[in-house]
């Protein structure tokens, strides 16, 4: 299998799987890449997820069966960090603080991924972003 072509960042994987603040056009193509098997999600955003509903900031009563369900309901494509990226994202340039963005930019960069994001401070950074 060919290494999916679209990375979510955390903010985007919540939109999508909650059908939130995401036009009808962009949630089709999302689920169009999910379908053919080009639509990733790191390991990290279920971290992210799970401490953002901790702090009340969003709102997953349970977070294990909110990634299950998303999981075996779709054809994402989950990818752990490697050492690599870990360490890589720490060399980024300080324009964003965010360390799972960081990471994110990183596997984005490692995997020759486009970054679904809508966060500025990302664009800064030599990584192919994508938002519609």
């Amino acid at each position: 299998m060919s290494e999916p072509r679209y990375l979510l960042d955390t903010h985007a994987l919540i939109f999508w799987a909650e059908n939130i603040e995401l036009s009808r056009d962009f949630i089709e193509f999302l689920d169009e890449q999910q379908r053919l098997g080009m639509l990733c999600v790191s390991t990290i955003s279920f971290w992210e997820v799970a401490l953002l509903a901790k702090k009340d900031r969003i709102q997953v009563a349970d977070v294990h069966a909110w990634k299950n369900e998303l999981m075996n309901s779709t054809n994402l494509y989950l990818i752990d960090p490697t050492a690599a990226e870990m360490i890589n994202s720490v060399s980024l340039p300080d324009h964003h603080k965010d360390p799972f963005d960081r990471l994110l930019i990183a596997q984005a960069n490692q995997r020759n991924m486009a970054l679904v994001t809508r966060d500025m401070h990302i664009a800064k950074y030599d990584v192919a972003r994508f938002w519609m």
